[in-house]
């Protein structure tokens, strides 16, 4: 290629000296394409071609893309000889006549030969001579739209669309993403400003712990929730307890959901109590929505502590939703005999099942404990067991692996029962065909009112 010839997505132009001068450099390696081996590392391959009046550098012909990587000739370790496509595409380029047919069908060629990024070009130059050529267009993707060819960019356009971060996408759509992004920065700020002032809080002054405090008890932010959960959301207790009295005073759906979600995953009692006379303070329908919600969690914990939150909020409208939670069944896949599987309920709703194991390899199996539960702390424990031992009458000897079958467990929610009694004032333990009827025959979600003043 003469010096000062730009390749770009243009590079033809109309111009066949261009293609000609291309072809008088490539003719020294006619024939042969190249696996290129780099120097530190790395390989790829393509087409070696010279740079005309620069012999301390070299172009490479890639098989994607339209334009020829230049390097510094000293870079290169080893050019290998290997056959590829541009050793015919060049030598067709040589034949190439300036017609749309003839740049078409080398644009098919191409393409058939994965060349993409070449074929492309030729269907374009085939454009260039005859803007009407529509097999060429359809090649591009184009769309003929009220009278004119357009691209897929044109046409997106046309349709109001945007591009963003390389997609198309509606207006609407930037914009929400652009929210999304303005919101994680406003989080991000958030999280360090309140870090820092959790710091100063725990380990500063006692001036400076008063002042932290009062800086926190004055956040009314709705954006700082996320952020205020991240930070004080799994400390310890009196951090938890500050999280709640801080969340009751920022309005906001967001900040009542928050307080739930506190309240649902508290493992401290007298914390879980404190969290809740600030949610009820708020009065908040969102707290009902949500923790009735919450009654469709497969965790029984998360149940019965929102069943707990429901009675104390005197949520009446909450009974039906209540009553699917009453009995809840889970299933595992454990190790055990059919006695085991079939074992009774205990009164607690609790079943004599064993643990489910947690792995398993050629001699043994192993379980995890349940967990013991401190101040604050949930921790596990495992241990393993030889096979023989849970299959009965093995010895150490026995060389098969015992059965892993399904357990039903089934849960009685006490906190569920205790929601259902204190709202409806009925009893009918965890009998659901009872209080099925009940439900449907006398259940009245919202009172009438007592009247106050005698009607005419």
């Amino acid at each position: 290629m003469a010096q000062g010839i730009v390749w770009n997505g243009s590079w033809w132009a109309g111009s066949r000296w261009a293609a000609l001068c291309l072809l008088a450099v490539a003719a020294p390696v006619a024939g042969r394409a190249d696996t290129i081996t780099l120097r530190g590392g790395g390989a790829f391959e393509g087409k070696v071609v010279p740079v005309p009046g620069d012999k301390a550098r070299v172009q490479i012909w890639l098989l994607k893309g339209r334009k020829p990587l230049t390097i510094e000739r000293a870079k290169i370790l080893e050019i290998t000889p290997k056959s590829t496509p541009l050793d015919a595409y060049f030598a067709k380029l040589d034949k190439l006549e300036n017609t749309v047919g003839a740049e078409f069908d080398l644009g098919q060629w191409c393409d058939q030969n994965a060349l993409g990024d070449l074929a492309r070009m030729h269907y374009e130059a085939a454009l260039r001579i005859d803007k009407s050529f529509v097999p060429a267009h359809k090649k591009l993707g184009h769309v003929f739209h009220d009278g004119y060819w357009l691209d897929r960019d044109e046409l997106n356009r046309m349709q109001g669309m945007v591009k963003f971060k390389g997609h198309w996408i509606s207006a609407e759509e930037r914009a929400k993403h652009e929210q999304e992004s303005e919101a994680a920065a406003v989080r991000t700020s958030w999280v360090r400003q309140l870090s820092q002032l959790r710091q100063a809080y725990l380990f500063g002054t006692v001036d400076r712990q008063r002042e932290a405090e009062t800086q926190l008890m004055a956040i009314r932010d709705p954006e700082a929730v996320g952020a205020l959960v991240r930070v004080f959301g799994r400390q310890q207790d009196s951090e938890r307890i500050l999280l709640s009295h801080i969340l009751s005073k920022i309005p906001g759906p967001a900040a009542t959901r928050a307080l739930v979600s506190q309240l649902i995953a508290e493992p401290v009692l007298e914390v879980r109590s404190i969290v809740f006379e600030r949610l009820k303070e708020r009065e908040d329908p969102v707290a009902v929505a949500t923790l009735v919600k919450a009654l469709s969690r497969s965790d029984v914990m998360a149940v019965n502590r929102a069943a707990w939150a429901l009675s104390g909020l005197e949520a009446v409208e909450a009974v039906p939703r209540l009553l699917t939670a009453l009995v809840t069944t889970e299933s595992r896949i454990v190790i055990a005999t059919a006695e085991e599987v079939q074992a009774p309920i205990n009164s607690d709703g609790t079943a004599d099942l064993p643990l489910p194991p947690i792995g398993i390899n050629n001699s043994a199996i192993a379980f995890m404990t349940p967990p013991v539960v401190g101040n604050g702390v949930v921790a596990y424990g495992g241990f393993s067991v030889p096979f023989y031992q849970l299959i009965p009458g093995a010895n150490a000897m026995v060389d098969r692996r015992p059965d892993a079958r399904v357990a039903t467990y089934v849960y009685r929610n006490t906190e569920v029962l205790s929601a259902l009694k204190k709202l409806t004032g009925q009893d009918f333990g965890y009998n659901l065909d009872l209080w099925r009827e009940w439900l449907s025959r006398s259940f009245k979600p919202r009172p009438q009112p007592v009247r106050r003043v005698p009607q005419p």
